[in-house]
């Protein structure tokens, strides 16, 4: 079975975990702002439905970071040590 094209906030939170709250926040800040936060919704009468693919592009371009910095203790390269100056090394 194909997956829809148009999700409702409650599928969001199934399906991505997004918080139906945290949805509707971003529309609010949206509509106060004048510019888009979060995906890309359609509004009609009280029916919102939001394109799987704008919440799949806004994951990927608003919440993952590929630019992370490597964690000091995740290094291999454990030939030299950060000791300071003024500490005496320990045999």
């Amino acid at each position: 079975m194909p997956k829809p094209i148009l999700l409702k906030p409650t599928d969001i939170e199934a399906e991505y975990g997004i918080k139906k709250r945290a949805l509707a926040y971003m529309r609010e800040c949206s509509r106060d702002e004048g510019r888009l936060r979060g995906p890309m919704f359609l509004k009609d009468e009280n029916i919102i439905l939001y394109q799987r693919k704008s919440v799949v592009e806004w994951l990927i371009r608003d919440t993952v970071k590929f630019d992370v910095p490597e964690l000091q203790n995740d290094k291999n390269d454990k030939s030299e040590q950060n000791i300071l100056k003024y500490q005496k090394k320990t045999k």
